[in-house]
């Protein structure tokens, strides 16, 4: 069983225990006692799905409160509340089909592709594509065959940001993955051929994926997906890269675990110590455990806790996953979490030099160089960088302590 230490976070607001407390596939009598106490309390229902659906667990908010304590919630909220349930159903099932539809057509071209995130873990940890918010799908090919995805998608209605494609094909710069939106607006498809930037690698390596991948079962058709095992690291390590900002990250730990109790967590937590990204999946291991009263041996759990940078890095996470950027936090905060999760000093100012100045595409495009003169994107970098948030930091000196988040998707 896991635990219920959730139980005492009595600090949060209501909403956001609230949200805290039913985001979970399995019932305790002592959570649904804990629910209907701060459904009482309770003062904006708007506020309560506001925070279920910004950290990705609307449909395990909507789910618990349905069948555990139906009548504590007033039956216009539950109305709102099945309503988005409902929106997310139906947009996950046009993202299926999407999937199924291109992994389909890139097998007739001869194209290896394995999926991972999105359908296939809902599909895998939650027994239900319509219980896990997603807003895109994850695909992982062979890096020579990016040309051809590339038609592919093309054909199909996606288009790319990327306006110079060739520089892609260089392997130069820090993307690791390339993004198509659909024309209508209906979602997007990022083509990995890594599955972690430069600055982050951390995860099993792309050759696991390969080896242990397997097929899974959605609504509409089959398709190959990386294993569980895989899954469950990967999942740690990109939240770490994002700071553990979601509750739905912790919530896919958790019920990965609870749906594949054959996974060998202390093998993973070997793999992971080799890969050095030991703290990073033991601090998920600590907040799914915590939080979400995850179903984690005793043993792991015994580790994570004798861990003082993991005890510590997972009470920073859990105090501040409901509060934004209110009073305490800097511009500087979305750095520390992943800083923190990095085990050594090279491996730490490696992330920092790299995340700071290594080029990007962003760079390519707005700068065409020849191969040759590559180099001096290391230089026109940082001056981009503080042409594009140089403003936003002065404006917001006063309110904050620190530099700003230094680039996002696309940068």
């Amino acid at each position: 069983m896991g635990s219920d230490a959730l139980l005492e976070h009595s600090d949060l607001p209501p909403e956001a225990a609230l949200v805290l407390c039913c985001a979970t596939t399995v019932a305790t009598t002592a959570r649904t006692t804990r629910a209907s106490a701060l459904a009482a309390r309770v003062r904006s229902w708007d506020g309560v799905i506001d925070i279920a659906k910004r950290h990705a667990v609307l449909p395990l908010v909507h789910r618990y409160l349905s069948l555990e304590c139906p009548a504590v919630a007033p039956a216009e909220a539950m109305a709102k509340m099945r309503t988005q349930w409902q929106l997310v159903a139906l947009y996950n099932g046009h993202l299926i089909v999407e999937l199924v539809r291109l992994m389909g057509l890139m097998k007739q071209a001869g194209i290896e592709a394995v999926t991972f995130k999105g359908p296939v873990l809902a599909a895998m940890a939650y027994g239900s594509t319509d219980l896990r918010q997603f807003v895109d799908l994850d695909i992982l090919v062979h890096e020579p065959d990016l040309p051809r995805v590339a038609e592919i998608l093309t054909a199909e209605g996606y288009l790319s940001p990327h306006i110079r494609r060739e520089g892609l094909a260089t392997g130069y710069f820090q993307e690791c993955e390339d993004a198509f939106f659909a024309a209508r607006g209906m979602g997007a498809v990022d083509v990995h051929w890594k599955i972690t930037p430069r600055s982050f690698r951390f995860a099993p390596a792309e050759e696991s994926f390969w080896r242990r991948a397997q097929p899974v079962e959605l609504e509409f058709g089959a398709v190959t997906a990386i294993a569980p095992e895989d899954s469950l690291l990967y999942i740690c390590v990109h939240a770490a890269k994002h700071g553990w900002v979601k509750l739905g990250s912790i919530c896919d730990v958790a019920e990965t675990i609870r749906a594949r109790p054959a996974i060998d967590l202390m093998a993973t937590l070997d793999e992971a110590t080799s890969l050095g990204s030991r703290r990073m999946f033991l601090t998920g291991i600590l907040l799914a455990h915590d939080l979400v009263g995850g179903p984690i041996p005793d043993d792991v759990v015994a580790i994570a806790r004798r861990d003082r940078a993991v005890e510590s890095l997972s009470r920073r996470v859990a105090s501040r996953l409901f509060s934004g950027t209110g009073a305490g936090q800097s511009r500087f905060d979305p750095w520390m979490v992943p800083l923190r999760s990095i085990e050594g000093t090279r491996a730490r100012m490696n992330y920092v030099v790299r995340r700071m100045l290594a080029p990007t595409m962003g760079d390519y495009e707005l700068i065409r160089l020849p191969k040759l003169l590559f180099p001096l994107y290391w230089v026109i970098r940082p001056f981009r960088m503080a042409l594009q948030y140089g403003p936003r930091l002065l404006r917001s000196a006063p309110q904050s302590s620190g530099p700003d988040e230094c680039g996002d998707r696309g940068s």
